[in-house]
């Protein structure tokens, strides 16, 4: 028997997902909140942001504009 005559079968799995609990309409709301470093002034002013659970975010902006600190903010 050659290589290319060899039966294989594929393994059978199965996975099971627990229902998970509600968690609400936001995942996160921000409300005119100002963002920066501890000691320094605000770097983002006024930023108002929704997120549910059907949000995809893109953040695109020039070198400078606050994108990183703001992902940081967000991470704590």
């Amino acid at each position: 028997m050659n290589v290319t005559e060899e039966v294989l079968c594929d393994p059978e799995c199965h996975f099971e997902f627990p229902d998970p609990e509600d968690i609400g309409c936001n995942v996160m709301r921000l409300d005119e909140a100002k963002i920066g470093y501890e000691g320094g002034p605000p770097i983002l002013s006024k930023v108002n942001i929704n997120v549910d659970l059907d949000t995809r975010i893109a953040l695109i902006g020039p070198n400078g504009a606050g994108k990183s600190t703001l992902v940081k903010a967000l991470c704590g």
